[in-house]
């Protein structure tokens, strides 16, 4: 089997997104290998892409 180095493994898989949770307000983490995003107050999870469609929707009212 072949040796190779892996670049993330020291690097935290979790980004601070510049969104909020849908539910609570607090302040959003994306996930980006999964796709989803994390509140850090609530810990509640969502699909980026439903965060992202929320952002949209909101900006157009």
């Amino acid at each position: 089997m072949a040796d190779f180095e892996n670049p993330y493994v020291d690097e935290d898989p979790f980004v601070r997104a510049h969104f909020d949770c849908l539910n609570c307000g607090g302040k959003l983490w994306e996930y980006a290998i999964q796709r989803q995003m994390v509140c850090e107050d609530c810990s509640d999870v969502f699909s980026s892409e439903e965060v992202f469609e929320a952002s949209v929707e909101s900006a157009a009212d």
